[in-house]
C-alpha cells in the first residue's frame, strides 16, 4: 500500500515538473512581451497616420502596419495566453511618448517622424526577432518567430525606402 502511494506521489510530481518544463524561459516571456509592444506601438500610431498624412504611400504603409501586426498579435495571443503571459492592452509609456509627439506634428514634418520612427521601432523589434530565433525552445513561439520575422524585416526595408523619400517596392 505505501509502495502504491509512493509510486503514485513521485509519479504526480515527475509529471508536474514535466509540465512546469514546457512553460516559457524568462527570456522567452520578454520576447513576448517585446513583440507583443512593438505590435501594440505600430497599430496605434499608424491608425493616427491614417489620420494625419496626406501622402498615399505613407498611407498604405500605415494601412499594412495595422493588418499585419493586427495578424501578428492575433498569431502571439494564444501563444501567451497558453503559458499564462499577460499582455498589457497598452504598451506603456514609451508609446504614449510616440504618440504625443507625432500627433503634435502635421504635413510633411509628421510624416517625417512617423517613418523616422517606424524605422527605429522596426530594427529594435528585427533585433530582438533575430535573438529570439536562436533561442526559443517553445516549438509555436519559435513557429511565430520563423513566421513573423520575415514580415519585420520586409517592413524595416519599406520604412527605411520610404523615410528616404523613396518610392516603397512591393507593398
Amino acid at each position: 500500500m505505501k509502495k502504491t502511494i509512493l509510486t503514485t506521489a513521485l509519479t504526480i510530481c515527475f509529471a508536474a515538473l514535466g509540465l512546469a518544463a514546457q512553460g516559457l524561459t524568462g527570456e522567452e516571456q520578454k520576447f513576448v512581451l517585446k513583440a507583443a509592444k512593438s505590435d501594440e506601438t505600430e497599430i496605434t500610431l499608424s491608425k493616427l497616420a491614417l489620420q494625419k498624412s496626406n501622402d498615399p504611400q505613407i498611407k498604405q504603409f500605415a494601412e499594412m502596419m495595422v493588418t499585419d501586426h493586427t495578424k501578428s498579435t492575433s498569431l502571439l495571443k494564444p501563444i501567451a495566453a497558453r503559458h499564462n503571459v499577460a499582455i498589457p492592452e497598452n504598451p506603456g509609456p514609451a508609446n504614449d511618448a510616440k504618440y504625443r509627439t507625432l500627433e503634435g506634428k502635421s504635413g510633411k514634418a509628421f510624416d517625417k517622424a512617423y517613418m523616422q520612427t517606424m524605422v527605429a521601432d522596426h530594427q529594435s523589434t528585427l533585433q530582438a526577432f533575430q535573438s529570439a530565433s536562436g533561442k526559443v525552445q517553445d516549438a509555436k513561439l519559435k513557429e511565430f518567430v520563423a513566421t513573423v520575422e520575415p514580415i519585420v524585416k520586409h517592413h524595416l526595408d519599406m520604412a527605411q525606402q520610404l523615410s528616404h523619400g523613396e518610392k516603397a517596392s512591393k507593398m
